[in-house]
């Protein structure tokens, strides 16, 4: 059994929501906002998750202020992404 890496054990599932945002950024710059704006969302919406289901140890990167408010925060953000992303509108080429 191998121990986690000390920058592993202090930012814990934060990469996920790292990953989910460069991918996001990616995603956008080749031309497609509203598809961008959906993975940014949704990286946002499985950040929320992951800091509701995981121990404080785990999480250790996502975590910033008690547990409710922290899924309040990733939810509410996330949810305002998704909205706006939807609401988006993009004249047609």
């Amino acid at each position: 059994m191998q121990h986690p890496s000390i920058a592993q054990t202090r930012l814990g599932a934060w990469w996920v929501l790292g990953a989910g945002l460069a991918i996001a950024l990616v995603t956008m710059l080749t031309g497609q906002l509203r598809s961008g704006g959906y993975v940014f969302a949704a990286a946002l919406l499985l950040a929320g998750a992951l800091r509701t289901v995981l121990p404080r140890e785990a999480a250790a990167g996502l975590v910033i202020r008690p547990r409710w408010l922290d899924l309040v925060l990733y939810v509410g953000a996330g949810t305002a992404v998704l909205v706006a992303t939807f609401l988006l509108k993009i004249p047609q080429a």
